[in-house]
């Protein structure tokens, strides 16, 4: 076969693969991805094409940060401070110390809440629920719903914006612990990195749902309205209601995981909200303020951002709008 340079485009578009990768003799490896991933099975992940689009585009964002926005003044202290540490009711008291778990009606809420106290923390949160700009390429839950990039300045969580309010609320909290445990490369074996998940995933209920409270509320109500308290979904308050001797064994119900699908949020609604919530809020202050200082030129300000650069603007007016409110 002997394509046409307009075939070759069309198949790298359509693939979305390098063009360059199509005219080599032997295509380049691909750089190995060790990260702390959240699947929905605890296992490492295998990093699929759309999945490490995403992970280069938050790494890229994570290095402008960094070294040119301006916003970073030191180093975060508490960036391994557990590291080594197995006593789980000290991970939930350092916890304590750094983010304030608050009630609210929905989950949504409550996602929000501490997406901005560990933002508040230093930490960039992000969210998306596909590659590139389009809808056309999106994440899989089953392939990744949080990872974490580890570092002493800027670190980074992101959340799958396709997983349920109640799964991203989980995962923000089990990928702040990886932070403060200092963990973000699978390089000690399977067998560690599961346990390791465990471990945090204890923890992390252990702090969504305190003991004397949930223990309060499923004696009273049961544990699908504990769950619906707390904010988490069915299969998380019953592992907690197992760990605390209320029940002795999990209940296939309950294994029975809420994924209620949020497509339809993220297939519409407001274009220049929705761009907004991508990003983490002290990230994009920084980008426009580079870019009505100059720093930064709009072109490259709107590929960081995630936008096209005809609605670069637009959502720039729309975060002042926001800003001036509070």
């Amino acid at each position: 076969m002997n394509p046409t340079l307009n075939q070759l485009e069309n198949f790298a578009k359509h693939f979305h693969v390098p063009f360059g990768f199509l005219l080599l003799k032997k295509i380049p490896e691909q750089q190995s991805i060790k990260l702390a991933f959240r699947t929905k099975e605890n296992v490492p992940a295998k990093v699929g094409l759309n999945v490490r689009s995403v992970i280069y585009e938050m790494q890229r964002k994570q290095a402008w940060f960094k070294e040119e926005s301006g916003y970073i003044e030191s180093k975060l202290n508490f960036i391994g401070s557990l590291s080594g540490c197995n006593d789980i009711n000290k991970v939930v008291e350092t916890l304590n110390t750094l983010i304030e778990l608050h009630h609210f009606k929905t989950p949504r809420e409550l996602l929000n809440d501490l997406r901005r106290q560990i933002a508040f923390n230093g930490v960039l949160v992000m969210q998306k629920g596909g590659a590139g700009l389009g809808t056309n390429r999106p994440l899989k839950v089953e392939e990744v719903r949080a990872f974490t990039l580890l570092d002493d300045h800027a670190p980074l969580i992101f959340l799958n914006q396709k997983d349920s309010y109640t799964a991203r609320i989980f995962s923000l909290v089990h990928e702040f612990i990886h932070i403060l445990r200092g963990t973000d490369e699978f390089l000690m074996g399977i067998n560690y990195d599961i346990e390791e998940e465990r471990f945090i995933n204890n923890a992390t209920g252990k702090f969504l749902m305190p003991d004397e409270m949930f223990k309060k509320k499923v004696n009273e109500q049961g544990i699908e309205a504990a769950a619906n308290y707390f904010n988490v979904s069915r299969y998380a308050a019953a592992i907690q209601a197992k760990n605390l001797n209320l029940i002795k064994y999990l209940d296939e119900n309950y294994c029975l995981e809420d994924q209620k699908s949020i497509r339809s949020n993220n297939s519409g609604g407001n274009p220049y909200n929705k761009a907004l919530s991508y990003n983490d809020e002290r990230f994009t202050a920084a980008l426009f303020d580079s870019e009505r200082n100059g720093n930064l030129q709009p072109t490259e300000a709107a590929s960081l951002l995630g936008v096209s650069t005809k609605m670069f603007y637009q959502t720039m007016d729309l975060f002042d709008e926001r800003e001036a409110i509070l």
